[in-house]
């Protein structure tokens, strides 16, 4: 990302939030905050932001996945920020024990040089699939969301002057930071294994990456200069604009802890994929 470290947990929270209006709309598709509040790791001692969330997919699904679910199909997401670094742990009701998402990152001021950063023992290392996912050369599979002000090789910021990348851009930028991810997927249901984890991991976690990335850094004049704080305050407003989307009532509210930022995934990053 042509962003440092320190800027990004503020662009990561805002993206999250914004994408999170974007994607959910009046006719019940979208995301519901249940909890976002302050933790603590009783075994580590390690304090961050805890969510979870609730996300209706619908119409993003693809037709061979449709035929198999009810029309209330739903994904729950549990993070535990501790930035800079992140777990998300995605379940599904519906499908029990046989379905999970597992992802793990960690935020590194560096230009994506390291291996292994999530310490994985070698037999898993062995297995997984490694990727670099570039948020200026590498265009949206699905043009329906391309937008030209959200293009990092188009969009030039009035507040930082970034912008407007070009091919080598991650050779000369500075700042610049690396995303990395390691990604566990897992869909135990007879015949269609194979297919749905790939799917889950190029739709679910790839293409999101890939899309979330590009306007994190596009969206940069929205969030530049605020701080935690603001972006606790922006998560407030967020859940109490989804719960109005949604239909819910808004019994809860976020919390912060002005050591603790909120959740995502990464660009110009390297992402371990084990199926």
């Amino acid at each position: 990302m042509p962003l440092s470290v320190e800027e990004y947990r503020i662009a990561q929270g805002y993206m999250v939030a914004k994408f999170s209006r974007e994607r959910t709309t009046a006719d019940g598709e979208g995301i519901q905050v249940v909890k976002n509040e302050p933790y603590t790791d009783e075994k580590t001692g390690v304090s961050g932001q805890f969510t979870h969330k609730i996300i209706t997919l619908g119409s993003h699904l693809p037709a061979w996945v449709k035929a198999m679910i009810p029309p209330s199909f739903c994904v729950e997401e549990k993070a535990w920020n501790a930035y800079p670094y992140v777990k998300n742990v995605y379940t599904c009701p519906f499908f029990g024990e046989r379905f999970s998402i597992v992802a793990e990152t960690r935020y590194l001021d560096d230009d994506c040089d390291q291996t292994n950063v999530n310490k994985l023992p070698q037999d898993q290392i062995s297995q997984c699939e490694v990727e670099r996912i570039d948020i200026v050369n590498e265009e949206l599979d699905n043009t329906y969301y391309y937008k030209k002000e959200e293009d990092p090789k188009l969009f030039l910021s009035t507040k930082t002057g970034r912008g407007q990348l070009g091919k080598d851009w991650f050779k000369t930028h500075k700042p610049l930071m690396c995303i990395y991810k390691t990604a566990w997927v897992e869909f135990k249901v007879w015949g269609l294994q194979t297919k749905a984890e790939q799917w889950l991991q190029k739709s679910m976690v790839r293409d999101v990456v890939l899309l979330g990335h590009k306007q994190a850094f596009c969206w940069i004049d929205e969030w530049y200069g605020m701080n935690i704080e603001d972006i606790r305050k922006y998560e407030d407003e967020t859940k109490q604009y989804l719960d109005k989307m949604l239909g819910k009532t808004t019994d809860t509210t976020t919390t912060s802890n002005n050591n603790n930022a909120s959740t995502t995934t990464t660009e110009q990053t390297e992402q371990q994929q084990q199926s």
